[in-house]
């Protein structure tokens, strides 16, 4: 049976909305990969208060001045060494009311900034975030510190991803934080800061700062991808439609036309999927984040049941592999870390990205004895490794093993803990946390503002 001249060009005019609508598609995601940049230069907006700041509130005798030539901003710090934590900064406050600007639209942060002074040159990003329930307008040190350190090299401009921020212990043991709102956010910033770095040299540092600019896209890559399946959606509720009308007249083409409409639906279920993964996936690594493990901790309860362990692993030097190789090996050397995890657990394990270079491995049905032999089991994998520019990668382990009734917060702290007690004693192996405290009994505490790199 042949089709009607009304069947046929309904298929011809569909056939050129998916050709159109493919081409933009196509366009739109090549110019927001190349393109659709979106900048905002601190330094000269006009609504943002710059100014510099010594450790003097802290008790310190640091001593800094700020000079302006231009848009320039040059900081004059006399660094003293007479608190454990020393500095001076540059601040950026773009709001003293509880609503800040929205980062998470942005991907970078570049500087162009000149560096003189005495021993490593290295400087301290801060950026402050006003959450609600957890912050106060009357105390500045409850707003969420996400913070990143990296080195200064020759003049010239330097660019941060916006993604290797995390949230400073420091910050989540000085608040008590709850495990749910440790993660790292910038939806609401109020404040942005530039520090000297924490093991910087006494003496005079003087940093020229001639732009602070944010970089991201005029649309985000969520709403990009949600506004090409609402297009999508439109465009394959559109077609059953008119498919429908043209029905009731032609009945003989409804095979060829529900195939079509079944091919369409298909591709947009699988679209749909591919979404809600991205949502839960680390996109470098693809490893699982932080909302990836919720959702997979909500909807399988057997993963909690003991006998279960936590496995915590953090690369051993990162930052001189991003400092000495740059971002991309950095990159390519954390994509190649969960590989090589990812291939020597099970299954069923959870590999999650915790932030930065940590890794978390969620290990149901495993005592502390097997997750003992799996870390060790990792490590020797990473000692086997073929790593980008010829590195050595090695990794530092902690173990913790869940006890009857013990809350998945505390079992994560256990196994933090072994993690910086492998870090403190000389890296590059596996520790086992002790049991549960008993309640009553205090902890000890990492001290305030330890960091390990």
């Amino acid at each position: 049976m042949t089709s009607s001249p009304a069947n046929r060009r309904m298929h011809r005019l569909m056939h050129r909305v998916i050709a159109a609508l493919a081409m933009i598609t196509a366009g739109l995601l090549v110019w927001h990969h190349y393109g659709m940049e979106r900048v905002i230069d601190l330094t000269t907006r006009p609504d943002v208060r710059r100014d510099v700041m010594d450790d003097r509130w802290m008790g310190g005798t640091s001593r800094v001045s700020l000079e302006r030539h231009g848009n320039a901003l040059t900081m004059r710090c006399q660094l003293a060494r007479t608190i454990d934590w020393p500095a001076c900064k540059y601040q950026f406050a773009i709001s003293d009311t509880e609503s800040g600007i929205d980062l998470s639209e942005f991907d970078s942060v570049s500087f162009d900034v000149t560096y003189r002074g005495p021993g490593r040159r290295s400087l301290r990003l801060m950026v402050l975030n006003f959450e609600a329930g957890i912050s106060k307008l009357d105390n500045p040190m409850s707003q969420k510190v996400n913070e990143v350190e990296f080195e200064v090299g020759a003049p010239g401009v330097i660019r941060v991803p916006l993604n290797v921020l995390h949230t400073a212990t420091w910050w989540i043991d000085y608040m008590k934080v709850p495990l749910d709102d440790t993660d790292m956010r910038i939806d609401n910033v109020t404040r942005i800061e530039l520090l000297t770095g924490a093991t910087s040299t006494a003496g005079e540092h003087v940093i020229e700062l001639r732009s602070l600019r944010l970089h991201g896209k005029w649309l985000t890559a969520d709403e990009l991808y949600m506004g090409l399946m609402a297009a999508w959606i439109l465009c394959a509720v559109s077609w059953p439609a008119l498919a429908a009308l043209q029905l009731r007249r032609e009945l003989g083409d409804s095979g060829r036309r529900l195939a079509l409409l079944g091919e369409i639906n298909a591709a947009l279920q699988l679209e749909a999927r591919e979404l809600v993964e991205q949502a839960n996936t680390d996109p470098l690594t693809g490893a699982l984040n932080r909302q990836g493990l919720r959702a997979a901790l909500m909807s399988t309860s057997s993963l909690l049941a003991p006998p279960m362990a936590v496995v915590f692993a953090d690369i051993d030097h990162f930052k001189r592999v991003n400092d000495r190789h740059g971002h991309d090996t950095g990159d390519a050397v954390l994509r190649d870390f969960a590989a090589t995890i990812h291939s020597e657990i099970r299954a069923n394990d959870k590999l999650v990205r915790w932030g930065g270079e940590e890794f978390l491995i969620v290990c149901p049905a495993t005592g502390a004895e097997q997750a003992r032999q799996l870390a060790e089991k990792l490590r020797a994998a990473l000692h086997a490794a073929a790593w980008p520019a010829g590195l050595r990668v090695t990794a530092s382990f902690g173990i913790a093993s869940r006890a009857q009734d013990e809350d998945i917060g505390a079992v994560i702290k256990r196994a933090d803990a072994a993690l910086y007690a492998a870090k403190a004693g000389g890296r590059d192996c596996v520790v086992l946390a002790g049991p549960p405290v008993l309640p009553g009994v205090e902890s000890p505490r990492q001290p305030l503002g330890a960091q390990y790199d």
